[in-house]
C-alpha cells in the first residue's frame, strides 16, 4: 500500500522526468498513541535500497513497539529541493494524520541510511516549524557533509547545477546546520566504510551535536563495509539495533 503525501500541487514536479510524486508505505501497529518513525532508504539519490534499508527497518521498528512508514521519495534527475520537500512533507502529513494512524504526534521521528541519512539529517536540522520537525533522528552511515571527503554521487545529485559550488556544499551539509533545538540524535557507522567515510561524516555530526548541546549518541564499529542495514551475518554490527532500542526506550520514544 502506497499513500500519496502531496494532497495538492507537488513542488518542483516535472512530468517529463517520469517519476511519481512521493508516497509512504505504512507499517502500523494496532492501538493508539504509538510512536512512529519515517524510514528513508539510501541509494545516493540515484536509486533506493528499498528492502534492507526500508522494509526490513520498518519491520524491526514494529518489533520493538514502533509504527513506521517507508518514504518513496524523488531521486535524480530531480535535485535536493525536491528531495527535501518530500521528506518535510512526509513528516507534516504523518503528524497531521497522527490520530487516524493511531500515532502520538509528539513521538514521530526519522531514520535514514547513507543518502537517506542525509535527507533524514536535513529534515532534523532544516525544519521550518514544529509540524515538520522530527522528534528524534536515527542516522545510519549517513552522508552528513556534501564537501570534500564525502560520497560524490550523493553530493552531486543533491546539489544539481550547484555541485561544484563550495558555498552550496557547505549550505546543504547537515554538520553545518545543527542548532540547540535539533532533536535527539543517534548515529552509527563503521571505521572501514570507504563509500561514506566516518570522517568527515558521522564523527563530524557527533561533534556538531555536542557543540550545540544536542542529545547525541554514536557507535562506530571497527570493521564492516558500507550499506549493511541490520546484517544477519554479522551479529556485532547488527547489535546497533539493540543499542538503538535501548536509546529510544531511555528517551520514552518506545
Amino acid at each position: 500500500m502506497m499513500i500519496p503525501i502531496w494532497e495538492n500541487e507537488v513542488p518542483y514536479f516535472d512530468t517529463s522526468l517520469r517519476q511519481f510524486p512521493a508516497s509512504i508505505s505504512p507499517y502500523l501497529l494496532d492501538g493508539e498513541n504509538n510512536a512512529c518513525c519515517l524510514v528513508i532508504p539510501g541509494g545516493g539519490y540515484a536509486k533506493k535500497a528499498w528492502d534492507h534499508e526500508g522494509v526490513q527497518i520498518a519491520e524491526w521498528l514494529n518489533s520493538i513497539g514502533m509504527s513506521a512508514f517507508v518514504l518513496d521519495y524523488r531521486i535524480e534527475p530531480y535535485d535536493g529541493k525536491a528531495y527535501l520537500a518530500d521528506g518535510q512533507q512526509a513528516l507534516r502529513y504523518i503528524r497531521k494524520n497522527a490520530e487516524k494512524f493511531g500515532l502520538d504526534r509528539n513521538r514521530i521521528g526519522v531514520c535514514g541510511f547513507s543518502a537517506g541519512g542525509h535527507l533524514a539529517a536535513s529534515c532534523a536540522t532544516l525544519y521550518k516549524d514544529e509540524t515538520e520537525r522530527p522528534d528524534f533522528a536515527l542516522l545510519c552511515y549517513a552522508v552528513l557533509t556534501l564537501g570534500e571527503g564525502t560520497h560524490k554521487g550523493t553530493s552531486e545529485n543533491f546539489l544539481g547545477k550547484e555541485k561544484h559550488d563550495p558555498a552550496a556544499q557547505a549550505k546543504w551539509s547537515p554538520i553545518n546546520n545543527v542548532k540547540a533545538d535539533c532533536p535527539p540524535t543517534f548515529l552509527w557507522t563503521t571505521d572501514t566504510d570507504v563509500t561514506v567515510p566516518p570522517v568527515p561524516n558521522t564523527y563530524a555530526m557527533f561533534e556538531a551535536c555536542k557543540k550545540a548541546g544536542v542529545d547525541v549518541e554514536m557507535i562506530s564499529f571497527d570493521h564492516g563495509p558500507h550499506g549493511l542495514g541490520i546484517p544477519k551475518d554479522d551479529p556485532e554490527i547488527a547489535s546497533w539495533a539493540k543499542v538503538c532500542e535501548k536509546w529510544l526506550k531511555k528517551r520514552n520514544f518506545i
